[in-house]
């Protein structure tokens, strides 16, 4: 080889190396700056901490990748634009093979971010209600009131109507109860209202609602609305506090 020509070859090798060091060194600082401000970012959300840990990775391992790309492209340069095309026609065959799972992924990342609802949380996802058990990454898992596990794709619950039941602090409950018509005065209202005032399992704020609903019969029909914590316990003591007034009503939990 003719010496002049290696010296240029040579001389040409170094320059890139110098140009692939100083993008290693700004891809490893730009890096870790945006990992910082990624997992500082997160934080502010209260987002779950398994997912600051690896948002924060993979925004650091993204512009490590493109770093790596760049020192690729100044060592191979002609042949770079097929090497990238031959990169991205395996990213989309792997990506059409894992679609669902990167589906389930991603929403499992939406849910610990957003935190829609919490491991502790009374959920109804479709015809499913049961606590949160666990979140991972791919599924949630809820435990019904008869005991059985239910595990829910993560991207379910992104196109699904998803109703947190415990939320709030206190969640209604409705309760019917007949009367002869003939009572069904203002006296009758202000006698519901102090029986159901009486028990602590319901709530004073928001104050529980009478409506007349109707007269059918020689019978008039009201509906009750009670808010409590536990809303079973607040509709069984509007129930039982009303039976035992004496008045003989028929009372029906709605």
């Amino acid at each position: 080889m003719d010496a002049e020509a290696l010296r240029a070859t040579l001389v040409e090798y170094l320059i890139r190396t110098l140009w692939a060091l100083v993008v290693v060194i700004v891809a490893i600082v730009v890096a870790r700056a945006t990992r910082g401000t990624a997992t500082r970012a997160l934080g502010r959300h209260r987002a779950h901490p398994n997912v600051v840990v690896l948002l924060g990775n993979l925004a650091q391992l993204t512009v490590l990748v493109f770093g790596a790309l760049g020192v690729l492209a100044i060592y191979t340069q002609g042949s770079f634009g097929w090497i990238l095309t031959s990169f991205s026609v395996i990213g989309l065959v792997v990506g059409l093979s894992l679609q669902d799972i990167l589906r389930n992924f991603f929403a499992g990342i939406y849910v610990l971010v957003e935190r829609p609802f919490r491991i502790g949380d009374t959920v109804q996802v479709a015809e499913h209600t049961g606590i949160v058990e666990e979140i991972s990454f791919r599924t949630t898992q809820l435990r019904t009131d008869d005991g059985r596990e239910v595990v829910v794709p993560n991207a379910t619950l992104m196109t699904s109507p998803v109703v947190n039941l415990t939320r709030y602090a206190n969640r209604s409950a409705k309760v019917t109860v007949t009367v002869p018509a003939r009572e069904a005065t203002a006296e009758t209202a202000n006698l519901l209202r102090d029986l159901l005032g009486r028990s602590e399992a319901i709530a004073r704020d928001p104050a529980p609602a009478i409506q007349l609903r109707g007269l059918s019969g020689g019978h008039a029909t009201y509906e009750l609305t009670v808010w409590g914590p536990d809303r079973e316990r607040a509709a069984g003591d509007a129930v039982a506090a009303i039976l035992a007034s004496g008045t003989g009503w028929d009372v029906q939990v709605a």
